[in-house]
């Protein structure tokens, strides 16, 4: 935003026409929306009316005067959030005569659009970029929720068009990735495609020249100033900011496909259409208000509750499964919780949205299967990791057969990971590996840290020089005996780390070394102790309590849809089962009752053969 002493910036409403739109230097900012009232309330209309035994048509065109109301409210939010780009232009747009630039440059070829506002007469290639919760990444295309798989529908329009040629319709065009994604998928399916044909475009996407398609928009901005068109202009619809309306299309943590509006608690704006972050909060609140008296007027204009389930199916899955909403829930409810819990709300969904987008980097399989190790595959007491080959060799066969059911078998345990990964490469598993009590997720050579030490240096500094005023003398760091190392001999005096830890440390040496270290370092914040002095041990964890964070881990991979089963020895393998992990143990395990009966499965063989009975029983 401009800074001269007195400057005022400039705010203007206009309706362009179709052609060439120029952005000069005295514009900071474009915005362009497409009055999109009747597409948006008449399905809302039809709900209402079928629910109400009420007519439709007055039903819609009362629905109609109120969001003309929203959207002129929505327009001066715009120009309020804007203005602190600098001088700022709302570009509105007629779809009807968008739609009527489309069909005339199409001529006699049949169309194949991607715009929803575009349906009569063409043949619908039903398709939505996808997004993770919080709306700051895209994951690529999908079909819109409901429909079917974009390769359908492609085949669908394929053996329609018999090898005509056709036109390609889209709403709107920026880098033209997605539209790019869209052209190969129907290209592939046989479709072909003779031009390109957006209601507008943004700038001139070099990766559509090279395709060699012909691209003839109705509209099309540039900027004068040699500055880049896409920081300066940007687009959305009316309805993307009205809750339930429609919205940023975002994958869930179950996998299914939900609705959001581009507003906080549930997107970032700044994200999706470029408000200035530091306003966003304030820039939710005032559409939210907007939201809250259009639901409030149309209410009364139509005489009944316009309910959850009248918006789109999509919006209403998210609020079900999300956030527990009932679909009989009134709007004004609805949009009034979004304002009580937009702080707090919204730091979740972006946790969330940070999460899903780490987690699927590692491209974890469905059904996973963990393996713990200490007491499960080698005795508790093992002191060199030794299973027979007739064992290995049984678990191996297993491991074969559990990948041809669409197993995927790994190992879960307190151990550093580099210690498990290369037990895994002995015994022949190469599934995800779950280490450090959860802290950390393996798969495919990549590594997800979902709990961390964020002051690990600090506190090993600070073991560090307690030892030494203790006279303890430190050894090299030590790798525990059943993956082939030794600990130090608490009676010499000599104390180490252990190894390869990343977001958690390990102490073994003397009991008084012990005993001191837990005294000095129970209650740090955002850490837990572990500490036993006749066992020569002490540990410092990630979070309040470090015995749940395995359980937690392994519960978020079963939230964000992936099947799991715990094999284990003892409590510390034990998940309750609220969220769909399954557990099971070996025989003699440390376990409680109420745990057997509640265990998926207790095998009454031990060790490798137990096992292996488990992985054989998983169906």
């Amino acid at each position: 935003m401009k800074e001269q002493p007195g400057y005022q910036p400039k705010s203007e409403i206009k309706w362009p026409q179709a052609g060439i739109v120029e952005v000069g230097p005295s514009v900071d900012f474009v915005y362009i929306m497409r009055k999109d009232g009747n597409f948006t309330m008449s399905p809302i209309a039809h709900r209402m009316a079928s629910e109400y035994f009420i007519d439709e048509e007055q039903t819609n065109q009362t629905l109609l005067e109120e969001y003309d109301a929203y959207f002129s409210k929505l327009a001066g939010i715009l120009q309020w959030g804007y203005a602190f780009k600098g001088n700022f232009e709302l570009h509105v747009y007629d779809p009807t005569e968008l739609d009527k630039g489309v069909r005339e440059k199409a001529g006699d070829l049949p169309i194949v659009s991607l715009d929803p506002l575009m349906s009569q007469g063409v043949f619908e290639h039903k398709v939505s970029r996808g997004y993770y919760l919080g709306g700051r990444k895209d994951f690529g295309q999908v079909a819109r929720p409901g429909t079917a798989t974009l390769s359908q529908q492609a085949q669908e329009i394929a053996h329609s068009l018999n090898g005509s040629p056709t036109s390609v319709a889209e709403d709107d065009i920026f880098s033209g990735g997605s539209v790019i994604a869209s052209l190969n998928g129907l290209k592939e399916q046989g479709v072909v495609v003779e031009k390109l044909i957006p209601g507008i475009q943004v700038g001139k996407p070099s990766k559509l020249t090279e395709m060699g398609i012909q691209v003839d928009p109705v509209v099309s901005y540039e900027t004068t100033d040699n500055s880049d068109v896409f920081d300066k202009v940007d687009l959305g619809d009316p309805r993307d900011y009205l809750l339930g309306a429609s919205g940023l299309v975002v994958k869930m943590p179950n996998g299914h496909f939900g609705r959001t509006p581009y507003i906080l608690p549930f997107v970032s704006t700044s994200a999706r259409a470029g408000i200035p972050q530091e306003i966003e909060k304030e820039f939710a609140t005032k559409v939210l208000h907007a939201n809250f008296e259009f639901y409030k007027k149309a209410e009364e204009g139509v005489g009944k509750l316009i309910l959850l389930k009248n918006m789109d199916p999509n919006f209403v899955v998210l609020m079900h499964e999300m956030y527990g909403f009932d679909s009989n829930t009134p709007m004004d409810q609805v949009v009034a919780w979004s304002m009580n819990n937009l702080d707090g709300l919204w730091e979740v969904t972006k946790a969330q949205g940070e999460f899903q987008e780490k987690l699927e980097a590692l491209e974890l399989p469905e059904n996973i299967v963990l393996i713990d190790v200490n007491g499960t595959l080698i005795p508790d007491e093992s002191v060199d990791d030794f299973i027979s080959e007739q064992d290995v060799l049984t678990l191996q066969q297993t491991l074969v057969q559990a990948k041809e059911k669409g197993l995927s078998v790994g190992l879960c345990s307190d151990s550093p990971l580099q210690q498990l990964q290369e037990f895994a490469v002995k015994l022949g598993i190469d599934g995800p590996i779950v280490a450090e009590n959860g802290n950390l997720v393996f798969h495919n050579g990549k590594t997800l840290v979902i709990n961390s030490l964020e002051t690990i240096d600090e506190l090993k500094a600070r073991i560090t020089s307690q030892a030494d005023q203790l006279m303890y003398k430190q050894s090299e760091d030590c790798i525990a005996p059943e993956f082939g190392g030794s600990q130090v001999n608490p009676e010499s005096g000599s104390w180490s780390f252990g190894a390869n830890r990343q977001t958690s440390i390990t102490v073994f040496g003397p009991s008084a070394l012990i005993e001191n270290l837990g005294a000095t370092f129970n209650g740090v914040s955002n850490c837990s102790v572990d500490e036993s002095p006749e066992y020569n041990y002490f540990a410092i964890h990630p979070g309040t309590n470090y015995k749940t964070n395995k359980g937690k881990t392994l519960n978020a991979l079963s939230l964000y849809g992936h099947n799991v089963v715990m094999i284990g020895n003892s409590t510390s393998d034990w998940v309750e089962p609220t969220l769909g992990v399954q557990c099971a143990f070996v025989s003699n395990s440390r376990i409680s009752n109420d745990v057997a009966e509640k265990a998926a499965y207790v095998s009454d063989k031990q060790l490798v053969e137990g096992v292996v009975d488990i992985i054989n029983k998983i169906q």
